[in-house]
């Protein structure tokens, strides 16, 4: 389950991100990435970002540097890149080798203090070019959009897993490991796994937990979560749900059925040509009830956490893009009504891609509230 991207993928992203730098008058790129972070190494070399990572992209060559001896042999098995080398030794010389006193570089991520430092001394001129490269993520290439197909069969897989797992005295740590497990045995990779649980007669958690609490499910619990696994780096799929252990109290109830109510109709309204202003009014009815919202309404995904990232009205901070939908995109709807208090709240959602004839689905997990 772990396809690479083909030649030419990667070329006509290469090309992409030079004309961005050609545009900004940068003779080359410089990108960096950290403790498995960095969407424009793993994006333009195929190489998922363990400790470090920096690379030089030119017009005639593309180097990859990463941290640590031991993570140079797999480096040099999966980047499609000139070639690897270890960040030790003279790198700073070698990574600014092209480049002469009054060149302009562009820059991708966050730059290390040192990479800095010695550009000063140079005379290298550092050019961050990350909202054009967010920019031009947004829309989705066919190998893109299969990749995220392959990411959302492996979330599902997941979630079915966590669903299952969902028992009397089971702990949250039951239920990653029963999610991980599942998707992992599959063929796929981490990517997150959010998971809370609470008490339908006195709840105190609005949102999944981005880590184990070692709660434990009881009678009345209630269990959400926020997954996703990927088959390919960074092209993961994102499904969210509630899970209720037995009949939902009645303000389960109504919060769940708002934000189902709240999600088909903002899916039912996606098509290029849309605005997100249009997709975000829709969302007025958690206000109009007396509710509101802790995450987002909805938001770009795949290759990175991107625009139009929307909240609902009362959210703080309230984010309200007006960008225009395009054919491509990759969006997560999730509306998570919460109490005004913020002691309870719903997870429901999934990715989809904007095609002409509207939304299409990229999970197959049967939506609305679960019971177990």
């Amino acid at each position: 389950m772990n396809p690479q991207f083909s030649s030419g993928e990667l070329h006509r992203r290469r090309l992409a991100v030079l004309d961005i730098a050609e545009g900004k008058g940068c003779a080359g790129v410089l990108g960096f990435g950290e403790n498995k972070s960095g969407v424009a190494v793993t994006y333009l070399t195929e190489w998922p970002v363990t400790r470090g990572a920096i690379f030089l992209l030119t017009q005639s060559e593309l180097h990859l540097w990463v941290s640590f001896p031991n993570h140079v042999p797999a480096a040099k098995r999966r980047a499609q890149v000139d070639s690897v080398r270890d960040i030790a030794g003279d790198y700073l010389n070698q990574l600014f080798l092209p480049f002469s006193s009054g060149d302009s570089v562009g820059t991708l991520g966050p730059v290390p203090t040192p990479v800095r430092h010695f550009a000063s001394e140079r005379g290298v001129i550092l050019v961050a070019l990350d909202k054009e490269h967010a920019e031009q993520r947004l829309i989705k290439s066919g190998e893109e959009i299969h990749a995220l197909e392959l990411g959302a069969r492996a979330s599902d897989i997941g979630a079915r897993a966590l669903i299952d797992a969902c028992r009397v005295g089971a702990s949250d740590w039951d239920l990653l490991a029963a999610a991980k497990g599942a998707y992992t045995a599959a063929g796929a990779l981490d990517h997150i796994c959010y998971i809370s649980i609470t008490d339908m007669a006195d709840p105190d958690r609005d949102v999944p937990s981005q880590f184990p609490e070692g709660r434990v499910i009881s009678p009345t619990s209630m269990i959400t979560f926020e997954l996703s696994a990927a088959a390919v780096p960074e092209y993961p799929g994102q499904i969210l749900r509630t899970i209720v252990m037995s009949d939902p109290s009645e303000a389960v109830r109504d919060l769940s059925q708002l934000a189902e109510e709240c999600k088909q109709k903002i899916k039912a309204a996606i098509k290029p040509g849309v605005t997100a202003t249009e997709l975000i009014e829709i969302s007025g009815r958690i206000e109009q009830l007396g509710y509101t919202t802790t995450d987002d309404l909805f938001h770009g995904f795949g290759m990175g956490y991107l625009e139009p990232i929307a909240t609902s009205v009362s959210r703080v901070p309230v984010h309200a893009p007006t960008m225009t939908l395009e054919e491509g995109m990759a969006i997560v709807v999730q509306p998570n009504v919460t109490t005004l208090d913020h002691k309870l709240g719903v997870q429901t959602g999934e990715l989809i891609i904007v095609e002409l004839a509207g939304a299409r689905d990229l999970h197959s997990l049967p939506t609305g509230l679960v019971r177990i």
